[in-house]
């Protein structure tokens, strides 16, 4: 695996859904909440962020580049198979969004050690909410992350969720979205050419 490589798929992905705010918010469904800015960040060199912080986009990125970066280590030291790009790619995705004690107490992460690879990436799908609450955006997420683990294992299609489902409003997917699948189909397709 080429941990460069997986944080490059990963970032498009994260940064996409995760957005891009120049001032601290406070992260209300975070467990405990939590200020937050940039693509997520909680921490800058050790401190917690604070209200009525702001930053640059590059400031942002950096951030959350570096938070990237040691989310990628937590999983390099919990996960005890090999994994490719895209299986890394995706756990950062999650991981970054759940926090790494979650990801490290995670079905996921208990299933991928025992070699479970599917039932690991179909594990992704019950990460769709936080702070108990079902969040706009986050099934999508983890099916994308989902379809992402899979690339290149001939995996079957994303599968429809077991028993009946609430219904939910048809939500416009955000530009970001669009640009973020059309990335991660475009190297699908990219590694199908190469098989």
């Amino acid at each position: 695996m080429d941990l460069n490589n997986a944080l490059a798929l990963a970032v498009p992905l994260v940064f996409g859904v995760e957005g891009c705010e120049l001032t601290s918010y406070l992260d209300k469904l975070a467990d405990p909440p939590c200020w937050t800015i940039g693509h997520g960040t909680t921490h800058i060199g050790g401190m917690a962020v604070e209200s009525g912080m702001t930053c640059t986009r590059e400031e942002a990125d950096g951030w959350a580049m570096m938070d990237l970066e040691g989310v990628a280590s937590e999983i390099l030291q919990l996960v005890r198979v090999q994994l490719n790009d895209h299986q890394c790619a995706a756990l950062i995705s999650l991981t970054y969004n759940i926090g790494g004690g979650a990801f490290a107490h995670s079905s996921v992460l208990e299933a991928l050690n025992q070699r479970r690879y599917q039932q690991a990436a179909d594990r992704f799908l019950e990460y769709d909410d936080a702070g108990g609450h079902e969040v706009s955006g986050l099934e999508s997420r983890r099916g994308r992350e989902r379809d992402l683990f899979l690339t290149g294992m001939g995996a079957a299609p994303y599968p429809a969720k077991v028993g009946p489902a609430p219904p939910k409003p048809a939500l416009p997917e955000s530009e970001a979205d669009v640009l973020n699948q059309a990335e991660i189909d475009a190297i699908a397709r990219g590694r199908e050419g190469l098989a």
